[in-house]
């Protein structure tokens, strides 16, 4: 009786006004947490015994390592569920109680405490949700509330490898993982997930919402919900093919870039031709605002892109890329110290014990993300300047970047350009290293498989 008294108090609730829109999220740049991996509430650093289960951060332990990610320029954060999970449940996507908190993360005031800390620094928080599944139950829906009936849920079945390409009715109806698969069509079911949405941001004033496992779901409920939400979304759609990832934008702010994630995979750590991006762009039209996209290199459910290859260079280019490129930029917590662990567990390390700032990766990230505050680079189009097989250019506006998937010394005369006669280009990375528009062109040279980035007359941009 007192969850349906709040779901009734809940559905008159209003959206809280301090919640963001997509738009204002472009200028974002996101450093994605697994809650349990960054820090603890002690700040102790012991090793875990076991990344299978549960490894002791905290919410505090977050609140009180806010400037090591600040530092490099993070403006925001995406945290891992945060409702009351299932046993061992570390990663939270095996809701028990959706209107509970974790308690090893720590309470519900912890939680609006590190909201209100991080807005004080102005970093936007981004809240990891479920939407489509909850806790490996069984059948005994008793352990789940709100949605403890039989009806809450869908008939079960399991879905099955060939249903991804081949038959979207089951991916949308049966289990993954043999999880609970909730039913969005029970009216119960849509109301009170919207609802409790709202009390989300509205409790804990979030800025955002990443959701888990998007096409195991209806895309009419995604509308409603995000609609709901009130604030920017942006759903993970685990699918390399172009027109099935872009076809959940609409319902929901943006995607995860998964199109382009295997892509830069693909070109920096396979070393796949660099044409390959022209291609990737222009299937990239078929998606309504590329802009609201969340571009990664690394994520919790695949291996970090230094497990495939221990090539610091190219990993920088990938990194370069996703910061650059269109599209709201997400780095992986571990990046910018080097982390290279496989599959899960293993890419899901903890943090504590390796928070160097003065590591290479962690200043790399560092100059950047301060070049892209300063030069808001995201607001201007990107615009292909050169591609070949080992070389690829774009500019944003006034800023020139440049990657190479190869390991060798690369050196392409750029013709195609917006700059004048005369222009002095001076990269980001190394502030001597300059060039000049001569006789309407200039060289790039790349040595050993650096990327740069050109910024006209050589701005200083004060980190």
């Amino acid at each position: 009786m007192a969850k349906a008294l709040i779901l009734v108090v809940l559905a008159l609730s209003v959206i809280a006004a301090s919640s963001r829109t997509a738009d204002e999220w472009r200028g974002r740049t996101i450093y994605q947490i697994l809650t349990d991996r960054y820090a603890r509430s002690d700040n102790s650093t012991t090793p875990c015994p076991d990344i299978g289960n549960y490894c002791g951060g905290t919410f505090k332990g977050i609140m009180s390592n806010l400037d090591y990610f600040k530092g490099m320029g993070f403006d925001a954060i995406w945290i891992s569920p945060v409702v009351l999970n299932y046993q061992g449940a570390y990663h939270g996507y095996a809701a028990l109680d959706f209107f509970s908190i974790n308690p090893n993360f720590g309470t519900e005031q912890d939680l609006i405490n590190l909201v209100d800390a991080c807005h004080a620094k102005d970093i936007w928080v981004m809240v990891d949700i479920v939407g489509n599944h909850v806790a490996p139950v069984g059948f005994d829906y008793s352990k789940i509330s709100p949605f403890n009936q039989s009806e809450h849920y869908h008939d079960y079945c399991e879905i099955n490898d060939d249903d991804w390409d081949h038959n979207q009715t089951r991916v949308e109806n049966c289990r993954i993982f043999n999880l609970p698969d909730l039913n969005q069509s029970n009216p119960f079911v849509r109301e009170g997930l919207k609802n409790w949405v709202k009390w989300l941001i509205n409790t804990f004033h979030v800025d955002g919402l990443r959701i888990d496992t998007v096409p195991e779901v209806q895309k009419d409920f995604w509308a409603d919900f995000s609609t709901a939400s009130g604030v920017y979304t942006v759903g993970e759609v685990f699918n390399g093919r172009y027109d099935y990832v872009a076809g959940y934008q609409g319902a929901l702010s943006g995607t995860l870039n998964y199109p382009g994630y295997f892509n830069l995979k693909g070109i920096f750590q396979y070393g796949n031709s660099m044409y390959n991006f022209r291609a990737h762009y222009t299937n990239m039209n078929l998606f309504k605002d590329q802009g609201l996209l969340g571009n990664f290199a690394d994520n919790h459910d695949n291996p970090r892109f230094l497990n495939g290859t221990s090539n610091i260079a190219r990993y920088q280019n990938a990194l370069n890329f996703v910061l650059s490129s269109v599209g709201i930029p997400i780095v992986y917590y571990g990046s910018e110290q080097g982390f290279s662990g496989g599959n899960d567990p293993g890419c899901r390390e903890p943090l504590w014990g390796h928070m160097n700032t003065s590591s290479p990766l962690y200043q790399f990230l560092k100059t950047i993300i301060s070049y892209r505050q300063q030069l808001k680079w995201w607001q201007y189009p990107q615009v292909e300047r050169y591609a070949d097989d080992n070389f690829y250019a774009f500019t944003r506006g006034e800023v020139l970047m440049a990657f190479t998937n190869s390991d060798n010394e690369v050196r392409r005369t750029i013709t195609y350009h917006p700059y004048a006669e005369g222009t002095r280009l001076c990269n980001i990375f190394y502030p001597g290293d300059c060039v000049k528009v001569t006789n309407g062109s200039f060289d790039v040279f790349l040595e050993h498989g650096e990327t740069k980035t050109f910024i006209v007359n050589g701005t200083h941009v004060v980190q």
